[in-house]
C-alpha cells in the first residue's frame, strides 16, 4: 500500500536530517500541543529554516503524521507476539506503559487534527487502516475479533484521554488484573470464545 504522502528522502544526510525533525517536533508537539504549535517553531527548536522542514513535509499535518507513524514504527519494532500469546496479561500493561505515554498523547492531538485537516485525517486513516488489519490478522482466531478490535483500540484512546487530562495511570498490576477480569468474564460468556483452528 503507497502511502498517501511522498516516500522520505534517501540520501544519508536528508535522512539524518528527517529524523532530527521527526524528533524535535514530537518533543514540541508533547509539549505545547500541536494546535499551539507553528512549523516555524519547529524549525527553530531543530535550528533549521522553515524552508528546511518544507522540504521533507508539505504540512505541519503530515509531520504531525510521521511523527505517530515512525513513534508507532519503534514500539511496535519492541512488541513480542509470541511473549503476548504466552502471557496475555502482560498486554494489558500496553495500554498505560508510560513509555506510550507520548504516542498516546501525539494520536490524541491528531484525533481533534483530522476533524479539520486533511492531511492529517488521510494519514491517520492510513496508519491505523494498516494497524487495524494486522491487530485483526493477530486475534484471527477469535469469533469477536473485530469487536475486541474496537475495545482495543477504545481502551488505547481512552487511556490516552485521561492522560490528556493530567490523571494518573492506575497501579499497572490492578489494572492488568482488572482487565483480565473483565475480559475473562466475556470469554466465559461466550462472547470472545475461540473460533475452531
Amino acid at each position: 500500500m503507497s502511502s498517501v504522502f511522498a516516500d522520505p528522502p534517501l540520501t544519508p544526510k536528508a535522512q539524518a536530517t528527517r529524523a532530527r525533525l521527526l524528533e524535535v517536533a514530537a518533543e514540541v508537539f508533547v509539549e505545547r500541543g500541536y494546535a499551539a504549535v507553528s512549523l516555524r517553531d519547529i524549525a527553530v527548536a531543530a535550528g533549521v529554516t522553515k524552508g528546511a522542514i518544507y522540504g521533507h513535509f508539505r504540512s505541519k499535518g503530515q509531520l504531525l503524521v510521521e511523527v505517530i507513524r515512525a513513534q508507532l514504527a519503534e514500539r511496535d519494532a519492541q512488541f513480542d507476539v509470541q511473549a503476548a500469546i504466552e502471557q496475555p496479561i502482560e498486554v494489558f500493561y500496553q495500554f498505560i506503559n508510560p513509555d506510550s505515554r507520548h504516542l498516546r498523547l501525539l494520536q490524541i492531538d491528531a484525533a481533534a487534527a483530522a476533524r479539520h485537516d486533511p492531511d492529517v485525517a488521510a494519514g491517520v486513516a492510513e496508519i491505523f487502516s494498516a494497524r487495524n488489519a494486522w491487530i485483526l490478522d493477530t486475534l484471527r482466531r477469535l469469533d469477536a475479533s473485530e469487536v475486541l478490535l474496537y475495545v482495543v483500540n477504545a481502551l488505547s484512546a481512552g487511556v490516552g484521554v485521561q492522560e490528556a487530562h493530567g490523571r494518573p495511570s492506575p497501579d499497572p498490576e490492578l489494572w492488568s488484573k482488572t482487565l483480565a477480569q473483565m475480559f475473562g468474564v466475556a470469554e466465559s460468556a461466550g462472547g470472545l470464545s475461540r473460533g475452531s483452528p
